[in-house]
């Protein structure tokens, strides 16, 4: 059993290896050329809706055309029943440039919206009403009316903030994933290639519904706050950002779909979806990859300010543990409660060191502007310790000497 557990496991280290080699040989020189085309597109769209801003109807918002595109779907897969090829074809093409119009139009609406705040707030003085944010929960006030007050939880403003990427993403794979499983009825019954257009259509429609039902689990189960901005530091050691692999992904699969759709162009569609393969693999793999995360304990309060600083550090990683060195029961057990948490250790070591972390399977220890260091040098030097500062960004935290030094 431990012998195949090592094989099983080597096996995904060779796998990982030869996609890493493929994303910084052959993704990354595509990716300049992606960017330079959609670049050039954004700033003509951009440029068209901003010419005509008076004369866009407020509903023409970046989730209308995520659900329009989505509903497209049902024509594709009538025409592909019915024969057809040619225009199923262009709906594929039709429907991916609508997800990047939706971008756009995203883009376009929250400037306009800070645009009519900036001019609110310089012709007249804002309303005292409570509000809060990610962002101003220091200044955040309740001010006394007379009258009940409802405010909205951090939690569902999370959900609001998030919901626009996270349903584009889910359409995404709404659309694309019956359109292969269509597909795989058009494979010839015999051919060279038969076996791997099988094996290619199957590997993308598993990789892209893990895929989907890793997002749906990621978004219910999220943080109320977003993860810090890191600065000097990059948890990933890939050649390749993940939104720049989903990216790649996405122009290799729907315009590769739309290739496989016409029987000339078959073959060339499915170098397509193949080159699409180590990227859906890619992009899993990138999100159930497990990062352990520590903090340390308050021993004095737990309010809603060290909540957030565990919501933040949540978010950084896959799973948090809590330490804290002097035994309160009330503190441990107050922080066990939290939706946020998810493991408490008791009579922790006063100040970490490298060992610890190995034996407790913990990948980064985080720290607040408030906290002394309460890790070794050792720890510092590993570059295994970030400190989230009073401007909300995390950085690495190093050893007095190399401060000294910069």
């Amino acid at each position: 059993m431990i012998f195949q557990s090592d094989t099983i496991h080597n096996l995904f280290v060779l796998i990982d290896s030869v996609v890493e080699l493929y994303l910084g040989k052959f993704i990354k020189p595509f990716l300049s050329l992606h960017e330079k085309f959609y670049a050039a597109l954004n700033k003509t769209l951009r440029g068209l809706l901003d010419d005509n801003k008076s004369e866009i109807a407020e509903w023409f918002t970046a989730n209308f055309i995520t659900y329009l595109r989505t509903i497209f779907v049902i024509p594709t897969l009538l025409l592909l029943a019915w024969g057809h090829t040619v225009l199923p074809s262009l709906i594929v093409i039709l429907v991916d440039f609508g997800d990047f119009l939706d971008g756009v139009v995203a883009r376009f609406w929250v400037d306009v919206k800070k645009e009519k705040e900036e001019a609110l707030s310089n012709n007249e003085s804002r309303a005292n009403s409570p509000t809060l944010s990610d962002t101003d929960d220091e200044s955040f006030e309740v001010v006394t009316t007379g009258s009940p007050q409802t405010l909205t939880s951090w939690q569902v403003l999370h959900w609001n903030r998030t919901y626009g990427g996270f349903v584009d993403a889910v359409c995404d794979k709404a659309f694309v994933v019956p359109c292969w499983i269509a597909l795989l009825n058009s494979v010839p019954a015999s051919g060279s290639l038969r076996i791997a257009q099988y094996i290619t259509l199957i590997f993308l429609i598993l990789a892209e519904v893990a895929s989907g039902c890793i997002r749906f689990r990621a978004y219910f189960s999220s943080v109320a706050v977003p993860a810090p901005k890191v600065e000097g530091f990059d948890f990933s050691t890939s050649a390749v950002k993940a939104d720049h692999v989903g990216k790649a992904k996405q122009t290799f699969e729907m315009v590769g779909t739309a290739l496989f759709m016409l029987p000339p162009f078959r073959y060339l569609g499915l170098a397509f979806l193949m080159l699409a393969v180590p990227l859906a693999y890619e992009s899993v793999r990138r999100k159930v990859n497990r990062r352990v995360m520590y903090v340390k304990g308050s021993a004095d309060k737990l309010d809603y300010r060290v909540l957030k600083f565990y919501m933040q550090v949540k978010a950084m990683g896959s799973k948090l543990i809590v330490g804290f060195h002097e035994r309160k029961t009330d503190m441990i057990v107050t922080a066990c409660a939290c939706s946020c948490v998810d493991e408490v250790i008791a009579e922790a070591p006063e100040k970490l060191d490298v060992m610890f972390l190995e034996k407790q399977g913990i990948d980064y220890v985080i720290s607040s502007s408030s906290q002394g260091q309460f890790v070794t040098d050792e720890v510092l030097n590993a570059g295994l310790c970030l400190r989230i500062g009073e401007d909300g960004v995390a950085r690495p935290l190093k050893a007095k000497e190399d401060e000294k030094q910069d």
